[in-house]
């Protein structure tokens, strides 16, 4: 993949390289034992920064004199080059490099075998403070006998490695930043960095972004190196690999050319793998794989399921794949064709996203015959979305547009949701529009503002049309303080005009005293009313070891019509009680405070104090018993007092290993007047008190059986609940629930059926109905889904739905869940997922 060559790297990015490029050398070849003594190099050139070094070593047991072609053959005429300067190198203690396992998940496996085995080599030393580089063209290391060991599989236990069969060792240069390791089993030509030569035997090269495979590699004496023999490139992650004929590494840009290339990737995909192909494919140093005449898929059998072929494309790990001039074929038949295609590699969170393969086409009777289609676009983080083109046999033609606009520095972002359809039912034009615009103008100041006008509401319902308006400033000073202005404008044609605005302060004096002031004044138009408000609401925290104190005055004036009650003031404690360590401490909270009825012109202040028990213990061998009781207790200034209780209570008890028994029991009593003093605050609701009774059988997670009864004391007869959940296999199950009332005429009324059963390999059925017993048992309300799963690549979904009248065809792509294809008869369509009718939770 094509790169540029950037400025200079870092002191750090230089020690990052020479450390990724030895824990590639540890990994390729696993060192074991301690290196032998080695001879002191007659001396090395310092090469410029941005120059590959790949490192050479002759089998000799002996360095040769310095300048000497030992190949015996002859070589190529090197290309110009800086003079090198010559230095001497002192010989650094050899480092043994540890076996790192890769720290990303998943790996593909190249299908070409390596033969095992391989002697051990010295590993490269830690190089000093000012190291001396090799020459400006690569360097080759020689096995000294023997085969490497097969490319490490991620994720597995180092194997052994055997000895090395040739004494004596050779010069070992060192790395320096942005440089490029070779290995082979032998080298035929020059080990001169400028002058051409040939590596024969499990090559394998060595770099910061990955490492190149193949049987023979061909160094041109510049900066090219050809590979062939089932050559493949593997990159970091060693979840994306591509396969060639032949492979052109660049040295200098580090851009590797597949010819006649195709690759599989791991890397956002859901489920199984991306298969990509290509004339030539290209991979660039930042991991982008570019193709041209390309095609892709994720089955493993693409002519049995689907393949899109494009003119380019361009695989970005970890972010989208992206078509252009796509055509998308099921099996060998070509359906459609799209200028750009562009498919999320990471789970998509913005919906703007979402654009669709293939369009979607269905029937209902208020619409007619519809055909709907997103076209994605946008191939960067700044601008994407789709346009949609909707088509209605009965209503016309849809158009829309869905974008998403941000600032690269991420200031600023803009969206945008638009829609506009001539219906030809309503004869006239419909739209939609949706505006959101976030800004962030400082580090203390950033605002929001959003446009929503909606005139479209679906077919035959014709409501005026609607316009919303609306913003907010924020600005923060520090942790101190953060002051909030907002403002809203709502209309809905002339039925009704609210407008508001509100400011909002939060400050933190301290830790332990925290305030906030809301100010509001809102203004409502409509239907013959009018109406004025202002709101006042001030909340004041003082937290203290002894209680914690909320301080809150909420007034509302209203210019006509007031409704709802006033706090003027009204303070609320809660005391921090330890009791010593009593396991079942009460909660207690005392609240007074001084409260208004504008509406009824009554006004009165209050006491109120409440406590809250809870206990639970093991009672009776092996049941659980917990209780709940909670009491409210109110005194006016007026001299009115009320109070308002309630007790819960439940025991759980096992009996043996395949049966369980739960009882509760509830009451409340409202002691005092309804309403009185006040008609709103303190109201009093009615007693109740009741009991109910669960009795579940149960064996694992293969079936559980529960009846329950209860009573309220009224000496009415109630219902008695029965459910069966069942799973014969882990494909399978079955859920029947419904109710009995006693009585004369009453009995079984309806009965829901829920189940799941397979239908052949990889297909499943799922039914949901109701019984009607007082309908002849009539099966009604049926929804049944027919799902079958191909090759592991896509998913094929039919449903029906009786109440709808609604058929609907879909087929979705594993891999890519947002892909889908439908078709539907009574829906308003959509893409579907894959999942079923029935919720698939079983509670046992």
């Amino acid at each position: 993949m094509e790169t540029t060559c950037g400025p200079p790297p870092t002191a750090a990015q230089r020690a990052a390289e020479r450390a990724a490029i030895h824990r590639l050398l540890a990994d390729a070849m696993p060192i074991s034992g301690a290196p032998g003594p080695n001879p002191k190099p007659a001396g090395v050139a310092r090469a410029p920064s941005q120059a590959p070094v790949v490192v050479a070593q002759e089998p000799s047991p002996t360095p040769s004199p310095e300048g000497t072609d030992q190949s015996g053959g002859a070589t190529a005429e090197p290309t110009a080059s800086p003079e090198a300067t010559v230095s001497p190198t002192p010989t650094p203690t050899p480092l043994a490099i540890p076996r790192v396992p890769p720290p990303f998940p998943g790996q593909i496996i190249p299908p070409t075998p390596m033969p095992t085995g391989s002697p051990q080599i010295t590993p490269l030393p830690i190089p000093s403070a000012t190291p001396t580089i090799s020459d400006t063209g690569p360097v080759f290391i020689v096995r000294p006998s023997g085969t490497p060991s097969p490319l490490p599989i991620k994720g597995a236990p180092p194997g052994p490695s055997a000895a090395p069969t040739a004494p004596g060792g050779s010069p070992r240069p060192t790395l320096g930043p942005n440089q490029i390791v070779t290995v082979a089993d032998q080298l035929i030509g020059s080990s001169d960095q400028t002058k051409a030569s040939d590596l024969i035997g499990n090559v394998h090269i060595f770099f910061t972004e990955g490492q190149i495979v193949g049987d023979r590699a061909h160094y041109d004496g510049d900066h090219t190196i050809t590979l062939t023999g089932h050559p493949y490139l593997i990159n970091r992650r060693m979840d994306s690999i591509l396969y060639g004929d032949q492979i052109i590494f660049d040295t200098l840009t580090r851009r590797a050319t597949v010819l006649k290339g195709r690759g599989e990737s791991i890397e956002g995909v859901q489920q199984g793998k991306l298969h990509f192909a290509a004339e030539s494919l290209v991979t660039r140093s930042n991991g982008v794989t570019h193709g041209e005449h390309a095609n892709f898929t994720t089955c493993e059998h693409p002519h049995a399921g689907y393949h899109v072929e494009g003119r380019t494309i361009d695989v970005m790990p970890g972010d989208k794949l992206i078509a252009r001039k796509a055509v998308v074929f099921l099996g060998p038949t070509a359906i459609l064709y799209l200028p750009l295609l562009i498919i999320p590699l990471v789970e998509v969170v913005d919906q703007r996203r979402q654009a669709s393969f293939l369009p979607l086409i269905g029937y209902d009777s208020a619409e007619g015959f519809w055909i709907k289609l997103k076209l994605g676009f946008g191939t960067s983080n700044q601008y994407y979305g789709y346009y949609r083109i909707e088509y209605f046999t009965k209503r016309g033609l849809g158009l829309g547009y869905t974008a998403y606009i941000g600032a690269k520095d991420g200031h600023r972002y803009t969206t945008i949701d638009s829609y506009t359809i001539s219906d030809r039912t309503e004869d006239e034009r419909l739209t939609n529009v949706s505006i959101n615009d976030v800004e962030t103008f400082s580090r203390r100041l950033r605002g929001q503002f959003g446009v929503q006008y909606q005139g479209d509401f679906g077919p035959n319902l014709p409501i005026p049309p609607s316009i919303d308006i609306s913003g907010s400033i924020i600005h923060q000073t520090g942790s101190i303080s953060t002051e909030n202005l907002e403002f809203q404008r709502a209309m809905q044609g002339t039925i009704s005009d609210t407008f508001s605005v509100g400011f909002i302060d939060t400050l933190t004096l301290s830790q332990y005293i925290q305030e906030q002031i809301a100010l509001t004044y809102s203004r409502f138009l409509g239907s013959g009313v009018a109406s004025d408000t202002f709101h006042i609401e001030t909340n004041t925290h003082i937290s203290t070891k002894a209680a914690d104190y909320n301080l809150t005055y909420d007034k509302t004036d209203y210019s006509s019509d007031p409704f709802g009650y006033d706090r003027v003031p009204e303070l609320q404690i809660l005391p921090h009680i330890t009791y010593g360590g009593f396991k079942f401490a009460p909660q207690i909270q005392f609240t007074v405070g001084e409260y208004a009825e504008p509406q009824n012109h009554f006004a009165t202040g209050r006491f109120q104090g409440q406590i809250n028990e809870a206990v639970y213990a093991k009672v009776f061998g092996n049941s659980d018993f917990s209780a709940n009781y909670n009491l409210t207790q109110d005194y006016y200034w007026t001299g009115d007092e009320k109070a308002f209780d309630q007790q819960n209570a439940s025991l759980s008890t096992p009996i043996g290993n395949h049966l369980i028994n739960s009882l509760t029991y509830n009451e409340q009593h409202p002691i005092g007047p309804d309403d009185v003093p006040f008609q709103l605050l303190d109201r009093l609701s009615g007693g109740s008190h009741g009991a109910q009774d669960v009795l579940r059988f149960y064996n694992g997670d293969i079936y559980s059986f529960s009846l329950s009864a209860g009573t309220s004391f009224d000496r009415q007869a109630q219902a008695v609940n029965y459910q069966l959940n069942y799973r014969p296999s882990p494909r399978s199950y079955l859920i029947i629930g419904g109710f009995f009332q006693p009585g004369s005429g009453n009995g079984f009324e309806t009965t829901n059926i829920q189940a799941i059963t397979p239908f052949g390999r990889d297909t499943s059925l799922e039914l949901t109905t109701n019984v009607d017993w007082h309908n002849h048992n009539r099966l009604i309300d049926k929804n049944i889904l027919l799902s079958r799963t191909v090759d592991n690549c896509y998913n094929m979904q039919l449903t029906y739905n009786q109440d709808l009248k609604q058929f609907a065809f879909n087929i979705v792509i594993l891999a890519f869940p947002g892909q889908g294809a439908g078709f539907g008869i009574g829906g308003t369509g959509g893409n579907a997922g894959v999942g079923g009718i029935i919720p698939q939770n079983l509670s046992f």
